[in-house]
Order: C-alpha cells, then structure tokens, then sequence
C-alpha cells in the first residue's frame, strides 16, 4: 500500500497523471493488495463514486450560482465598484480588490470562477502598475481568503469527517483573521520590495454583461452564507436560492435561459472536480475496508500526533507537504491519511478538520499542480513555481498559527478538548472504579475468570487445558460458566473476565470479553495433533496480550473493565453496525452508560441527532459511536418507537473503551432501508 501511495505521489508530482485519475486508481490498487477480493473492489467502486455524493451535488449548484453571478453581471459591478472606491493609489486599490474576491469566492466554486473573476480583477491590478507577480500572488491569497467560509468546502468537511457546522464556525473566524493578517502584511512587504510596473490590459475570455447590476442584486454571492450560516438551511438549497434571487434581481427578461445556461455551463466547470470527489469516495471506502484499516492503522497510529506539539509540526511546520497532491493533501495523497486518522479516533474529528482547513490554506495558494495556479500563471505571464515561492513562506506561517491557535485556545475554538484528555499512567497504576452501578463487578470477583467451552469434547478438553494454565501460571480463580455474559451487567457477577474457549477442525481460538460479555480481544492459532498443546499455545497469545497491555489487562482482572490510561478512548460503550436486513443496530454493554440511558442490544437506530442515519452515510454513523458524544437517538423495539438520549441528568459518563472484535449477530429480518 506504500508503495502504491509513493508511485501515485510520484506520477502526480511528475504531471503524468492527474489526480482525477491517480487518486481512484490508488484506491482500487490498495484495495487489491489487500486482498479484499472481487467484493471489496466492487465495494470500493460502486459504493465510492457515490460516497461523496451530497458534496458533489452541493459543488454543482455552487457552479450555478458561480455562472448566474458572472453572467447576470453580478461579479464584474462588484469589482468595478471595488475599483472606484480604490481610486488610482495602487496598493489601497489591491487590497480593495482582494476584499471583492474573497467576498466572491465564499459562494463561489470552480476554474470557470477562477477565469471569469480573474479576467476582471488581474487587468485592472496590471493597468494600474502593480508588478504581475504581486497581482497574481494578491489574488491567490484573496481567493483562499474566501475559501475559508466557501459552502461547497464546508460541505466536503461536515460529510467527510461527521462534524457539525456549528463546531467549525468559531475557528474559521480565528483562520481567516490570521490569513487576512498574512495576507495584508504579504502586501505591505511586496509594495516596500518592488517598484516594477506592468501595465497591460487582456479581453476578457467571454463576452460578459457590461451594464451595471442593482445595488440589491450584489448581495446575491453573500447570499448563501446568511441562508448557510444565520438560518442553518442545507447548502443546496442556500446555494438554489441565491441563483434564483441573482437571476430574478439582475437580468429578469432572461431568468429561464441565464438558469439554464448557467445549470450546464457551471456542470462543465466542476467536472474536474466531480471525478476528483468519486476518486476521493473511492479511497474513502477502501480504506474503511476492514483489511486495509487493519494494514493501515499500526503505520498511521505511530506517526499520528498525541500532543499539541506533534499536532503542530506535522500539520503546521511540515503543512507544505500538501504541495503535489502530497501526503498532507486532502485532495490528494492525504485524504487516506486523514481517513485512517478520522478511524482511529487518536484526534477528535473537530481537530483533525481544524488541520485539514489550515493545511488546505497552504494547498489552496502554494500548490503548481491546482489548476487555478497554471490559469493565473499563465495570464499574468508568471511561472507557476514563482507564486509558490513568493506564498509558501506566508501560508505555511498561518497553518503553523492556525495550529497554535487550537493549541492554546481549541476547547473554545472547537467546543470540545482538542486533545485526548490524561498523560499516561505508569505501567504500575491501576484505574480505581468509581461506584457505577453494573459497570464494574462486585470486588469479590476480583482476579476471577469464567471460562466457557463451547460445544464438543475437543471443546471440553482444551477449556480445561486453559482453565488449569490460568490458576497455574496466572494465578487466577476460575468458574464456569456457560451463559451469555452479554444477558446482564456486572452488579451480580462471580467474575471479572470471561473466556470462551473454541475449537473447529482448523483451529483453537480464545474470545476474551470483560464482565457484561464486551469484547476484549481474541487470539486464534491452528489445531495441531493435540487440542492441548493448541489451547496452550492460545493461552499463550493472550499471555502476551496482557504483557503488551498491563493495564488493561490488570483493570480487566481487578474490576471487569479492560481501562487502559495510556490509549484512551471516550465512549458510552455502545457501537453501530449494520445488520444484513440493511438495518442500523446498536450493540450495547449492559450497565454502561448508553446502557443506563436506555439503549439497547439489536435496537433499530431510525435517526441520529435529530436526520435519519443514512444522511449521514454507514461510516459517519458508526464513527459517531466513538466520538464520546452525548447523542441523541430515535430507535425501534419490537414495534414501539423510542428516543434515548445519551448524557441525560442520572446517567453516567463516557469511560474508555476496546473496540468489539466482531459484530453480534443481528435479531430477526426487517425489511431493508431503502
């Protein structure tokens, strides 16, 4: 899978293959070699080019409005009254001229945005002297300014990584003030440096409207971010609205031909950026896949950042690593990067967006390989790796204060601590239950195991094998037990750890589960010519399970919860999967918290937060079991419909946990969700 990840970084920084191409061919390549077989490639291609599609439809009525605004006028009485206002002082002027883009390209999406917008601000920059480097610098900065707050990107960041737009909000004022700092003071050292003139004039590339739009007509690029940010209403509809109010407000007598022309021109500017989102769909799925994640996540979990130091210089110091469609780039490389990042849950999805959007200031300006880079290159007749030169110094300074910034201040940027809370504990420390009702056993129970043989001699034979290397060696007190442990909480058990011992004719396995029968971990070696020597050497896969993880292992015997300091992992101890029928079921440890809130093993989860869980996608849905957060869920038992509320006066709080092994099996069938 490296391999392939450098082979299509190379091909894409070498420009012989672009990234609409590379990214999805990474997919299918790492999907292969992971040995996934015909359905995982099947999966990876018809589940990813839809992956992403709410992005992907949010993006084409963003080149809607983009086109409405261009050819109604809109966009070119903006710039021409920015103009008038700067008068004939070049660098007030600039600066005016840059407010105007940013302005523009919050709604705004797509090269066609890039050409028509360009095409009107970079002449007047030229004719009034402005060095062309300076021009063309000026008005990448200004476009990513805008960018910050661009509709179409949020939508991309909400559905990708499951965060809320309210979670953003705070940062991205924070972001674009320090990139408008950066911004102002690259201008104020470029105007000190050079005193170069171009003056130069081009035709626009089309015919555009020349007459003025109403003043009540400009507020129409404005217009989505009021709906989008003020009124809470879905980017698509914000987006729809504000074209029907520019079309409606600047040229009425054509409303239906501006809307249709618009509707196909604005298709034609984003399909680049259509293939690209399936690519990225596509790489999104493989690496969710089950062998990818499992190859992917020891690589990415040792480099990950913990702190807010490793936070910093991977994605502020080393952020010009997205330059290339690099391993820091979303649009690129990176996004399996951030992928496996977002599954391990070693940073809260809120933070690891707020690095994605700081790396993406660095990606957006500095990057030769964005098409809108070699555009306005070309126009200003600057090479390309100039503008990146002139730029990176800037933005890599303001992904490093963007970082600092959720450092310092991300539990009130960000609503939520940005950092997994708790140093690590000394291997000697042992975690001291607090009273929890049916959390933890009785301490009577402590350093007592169940072990359970499951059907067969072979079965009987290899449980007692291990039962007697437990009290040999372990010194351990074993029962038996052959319920599910899974039936009830821990309030009454005998035992803090229970062992299922499995034999078939390939192999002997051992499930470790704690108390309330949730999943610890498993260990499985092939069935030799003695199922005892087999279930030794399982025991002694778990022996070495417990010296790797001490703590876990010595929470686990001592109070039935394998907590284990140095990984935490915030959680009410539940998890979502999808049952064959198509349904979304929980999988509940009883005397949890989601326990005591009221859910429920096999509950049929109908909405999540208030949206039915498929707007959210398989992944998103799941994901959000993991987060720590006190969510709110409507769900079927039986035939009655119930809402249960995480975190509710009475119930307790989030506690680390392991992740199941495998999903229970689900109840009987329901008809599918369509």
């Amino acid at each position: 899978m490296l391999a392939i990840f450098a082979i299509a970084a190379g091909l894409m920084y070498a420009r012989i293959l672009p990234a609409l191409l590379a990214v999805p061919l990474m997919a299918l390549g790492i999907a292969a070699v992971a040995g996934t077989g015909p359905s995982g490639l099947e999966s990876t291609l018809v589940d990813g080019v839809v992956r992403l599609k709410t992005v992907i439809a949010t993006v084409v009525f963003g080149a809607l409005l983009s086109r409405v605004t261009l050819a109604t006028g809109i966009a070119e009485t903006i710039v021409s009254y920015a103009a008038e206002f700067g008068g004939d002082r070049p660098a007030s002027l600039a600066l005016v001229l840059c407010a105007a883009v940013a302005l523009l390209f919050t709604s705004l999406t797509g090269l066609g945005a890039i050409i028509m917008v360009g095409s009107i601000v970079l002449p007047i920059m030229l004719t009034l002297g402005i060095p062309r480097k300076t021009a063309a610098t000026l008005f990448m900065l200004a476009y990513a300014l805008g960018y910050i707050f661009n509709i179409a990107q949020w939508t991309f960041y909400t559905n990708t990584f499951g965060v809320a737009r309210t979670q953003m909000q705070p940062y991205a004022y924070v972001l674009g003030a320090i990139d408008l700092v950066a911004l102002c003071v690259f201008a104020f050292v470029r105007f000190r440096a050079t005193r170069g003139s171009a003056n130069w004039a081009v035709a626009a590339e089309e015919p555009i409207a020349r007459r003025r739009a109403p003043l009540y007509a400009l507020i129409t690029p404005a217009l989505p971010i009021a709906l989008y940010f003020a009124l809470g209403l879905d980017p698509i509809v914000a987006f729809a609205l504000a074209a029907l109010y520019g079309t409606l407000t600047a040229a009425p007598r054509k409303a239906i031909g501006t809307l249709v022309a618009s509707a196909i021109r604005g298709v034609e500017d984003v399909a680049p950026a259509i293939l690209l989102f399936m690519g990225i769909g596509m790489l999104l799925v493989a690496t969710a896949l089950p062998a990818v994640h499992a190859a992917l996540r020891p690589i990415v979990s040792a480099v990950a950042p913990r702190s807010w130091f490793g936070y910093v210089a991977l994605f502020g110091i080393l952020s010009p690593l997205a330059l290339y469609r690099g391993p820091l780039n979303p649009f690129g490389v990176g996004i399996a990067v951030y992928t496996v990042l977002a599954g391990l849950g070693v940073l809260p999805a809120v933070t690891l967006v707020a690095a994605v959007m700081a790396v993406v200031q660095v990606q957006n300006v500095c990057d030769p390989t964005n098409t809108q880079n070699v555009w306005v290159a070309n126009f200003t007749g600057v090479p390309v790796n100039d503008i990146t030169k002139l730029t990176l110094p800037y933005q890599t300074a303001v992904a490093i204060a963007a970082t600092l910034a959720v450092a310092a201040f991300g539990g009130a940027l960000l609503g939520t601590q940005p950092f997994h809370a708790g140093s690590p504990a000394s291997a000697g420390e042992l975690m001291t239950p607090a009273p929890r009702s049916g959390l933890y056993a009785p301490s009577s129970s402590a350093n007592t195991i169940a072990v359970d043989a499951g059907s067969g001699d072979d079965a009987e034979i290899a449980a007692t094998e291990v039962a007697d290397g437990l009290t040999r060696s372990w010194h351990l007190r074993t029962v038996t037990y052959a319920q599910d442990p899974g039936a009830s909480d821990c309030s009454q058990k005998p035992f803090t750890a229970y062992a299922k011992v499995t034999v078939s004719d390939d192999e002997v396995g051992i499930q470790l589960s704690d108390c309330a029968g949730w999943p610890v971990d498993e260990w499985y070696v092939p069935r030799g010519t003695s199922v005892r020597a087999s279930a030794l050497a399982a025991l002694f896969r778990m022996r070495t399970w417990s010296i790797e993880r001490p703590l876990a292992a010595a929470n686990l015997f001592a109070s039935g919860l394998a907590i284990d300091p140095q990984k935490p992992a915030p959680a009410y101890y539940y998890s979502l999967f999808k049952s064959e029928d198509g349904q979304m079921r929980a999988f509940v440890r009883p005397g949890g918290p989601a326990y005591v809130a009221g859910l429920r093993t096999n509950d049929i989860v109908e909405k999540l937060d208030g949206k039915y869980w498929w707007e959210y996608g398989t992944f998103q849905t799941q994901a959000r079991a993991y987060d720590g957060k006190p969510h709110t869920f409507v769900i079927q038992r039986g035939k009655v419909e119930q809402t249960v509320a995480l975190g509710i006066s009475g119930t307790a709080g989030p506690v680390p946990f392991g992740v199941p092994a495998r999903p229970p099996p689900s109840t009987s069938p329901t008809p599918a969700r369509p």
